[in-house]
């Protein structure tokens, strides 16, 4: 590691440090005690907070010259909070899945301009995938990442196109934005995404949405195997179960 990264890494060990006794605290802090809870000086305090502040993670009373945590460190808490709700949500429509498939079952929340495993069921036949929990996957070509997009507006797409062209990752890659649009509206219209060898050419997924209290999609569960056991066919054989699954998990983040 050379000095560079070294200054890095201390910076954001420093940054953690602040993060964490802005957390112990209930209301407004001053710099002083803020540079009391960490052993950092009041300079040094002054100018993480400054770049915090910068990244919506910590608000400033101006005239008290006082701070705490932000909006955006308030995001991360609830996506943290989600995960879990909705991975302890699913684990009995995992269990079901698994069993009645032999497959692998993946659950996937979106991440900004992607999506994440957040929990995985390995299949019970001897070859499994090798996705991994917390692995992050695109969203054009993947059955849980075109839910995420067949369930915002067509106006987010556009944007999110706009930041993400469309990439050919297979020779079934969807990579004309009509094209895409045609098929999210289909998803929406049947309630499941196939995804059928667009991110890896060896790989066919079916995945249904699970919605939040706020009606928004909070992620979805599906199942994915190698194409020579899992055909297209079949996967759509699939799709009521993955449907039911998606629903009864809805039912239990609504409840």
């Amino acid at each position: 590691m050379d000095l560079q990264e070294q200054m890095k890494e201390y910076s954001a060990l420093k940054a953690l440090q602040i993060i964490l006794a802005l957390a112990e605290q209930k209301g407004w802090v001053n710099i002083s005690d803020i540079a009391e809870a960490t052993g950092l000086s009041p300079s040094t305090v002054h100018r993480i907070l400054q770049e915090l502040q910068a990244c919506g993670f910590v608000s400033k009373n101006k005239e008290a010259r006082q701070y705490k945590l932000g909006m955006g460190m308030m995001n991360i808490a609830l996506k943290v909070n989600m995960s879990d709700y909705l991975l302890e949500a699913a684990q009995e429509e995992m269990i079901r899945l698994n069993e009645l498939s032999l497959e692998t079952i993946h659950l996937i929340a979106p991440d900004n301009d992607k999506a994440v495993y957040i929990g995985k069921m390995d299949a019970k036949n001897q070859i499994q995938l090798r996705s991994r929990i917390g692995w992050k996957i695109p969203l054009q070509c993947t059955s849980g990442g075109k839910l995420i997009l067949a369930y915002h507006s067509r106006e987010w797409v556009d944007s999110y196109l706009n930041y993400n062209p469309l990439k050919q990752y297979t020779n079934n890659t969807i990579i004309h934005k009509e094209t895409l649009h045609r098929e999210l509206e289909l998803i929406r219209q049947q309630g499941y995404s196939l995804d059928n060898r667009e991110h890896n050419p060896d790989i066919v997924c079916i995945a249904a949405p699970i919605f939040g209290i706020d009606g928004n999609l909070a992620g979805t569960i599906g199942i994915s195997a190698p194409d020579y056991r899992f055909s297209p066919e079949k996967a759509c054989s699939f799709a009521e179960e993955v449907k039911q699954s998606a629903a009864a998990i809805t039912e239990k983040l609504q409840a």
